[in-house]
């Protein structure tokens, strides 16, 4: 019998760094046995972070397909422990296992964020068929006083004008469709509502804008996203233009972007 130990500090990694986290550490640990060979992991992740108005708690019954057949975690505040075991996989199929979804877990959740209750009640966490599940088993509801009463607070969005404008990067320039849109924030049943200008940016071709750690599967570029402006000018495109060029550049110096793949440069 033989037993691994290994640890890394997220915390460390400048790619997993998150602003307001102090604290990221996973501790892995594997048990082999001699003989028939078997394997069995446990994997325990410990954050701790910036207090926010959060709370989580999840077990997740995976089955042989899965590293870890149970998972479970509880957050407080935003901090909190996460536990994968990776052994138990037969158990784990037959209290998880569902013909519809053969390589599916169930999940048992309970979260407050964003100023409501959210639950699942042993239901498969991607998807599932119409009617699969009755609706309370998946479902939420609010919990902040003034969502009942006034509703959500929300957006909403009134397209002014679109124009074509030609976004120059250092290594070439890229086309998009911008639209400026009037910008509404407030609650439904209250007449009052902040007023502000964004601009819709739409890239067909993409504009590289990140390094890809993924290995090229998630790709360098963003095909779509929204920029702020201060105030609607007459020649607002200028500014539109200003701002789009700012947002990607800001993007590549926080990703420690360089320049595109080659491969995938506009014609």
């Amino acid at each position: 019998m033989r037993i691994h130990r290994h640890i890394i500090d997220y915390a460390k990694d400048k790619h997993r760094h998150q602003s307001g986290v102090v604290h990221n550490k996973g501790w892995f640990f594997g048990l082999e046995r001699g003989g028939d060979g078997t394997r069995h992991r446990l994997r325990i992740q410990t954050i701790l972070q910036k207090p926010r108005p959060e709370f989580s708690a999840r077990l997740h019954v995976g089955g042989g397909w899965s590293e870890t057949p149970f998972d479970t975690h509880l957050t407080i505040l935003g901090s909190g422990v996460y536990l994968g075991i990776g052994a138990g996989s037969k158990l784990a199929e037959k209290l998880s296992r569902e013909t519809r979804h053969k390589y599916e877990g169930r999940d048992i959740s309970i979260a407050i964020h964003d100023g409501s209750l959210w639950w699942k009640v042993w239901t498969h966490n991607n998807h599932w068929e119409s009617g699969e599940f009755a609706k309370w088993r998946d479902s939420h509801t609010d919990i902040n006083p003034l969502d009942r009463v006034l509703g959500r607070r929300r957006y909403w969005y009134e397209d002014e004008s679109t124009a074509l404008i030609a976004v120059a990067m250092p290594e070439g320039i890229y086309p998009v469709k911008a639209t400026l849109q009037r910008q509404k924030f407030g609650r439904p049943k209250v007449k009052k509502r902040t007023e502000s200008w964004v601009v819709d940016v739409d890239a067909p071709k993409g504009i590289p804008y990140r390094v890809d750690h993924s290995g090229g599967w998630k790709g360098d570029r963003v095909y779509g996203f929204g920029v702020s402006l201060r105030e609607k000018r007459d020649d607002w495109t200028v500014d539109a233009k200003a701002a789009i060029e700012a947002w990607v550049l800001r993007q590549r110096a926080d990703t420690g972007f360089r320049k595109p793949d080659p491969v995938k440069d506009p014609a």
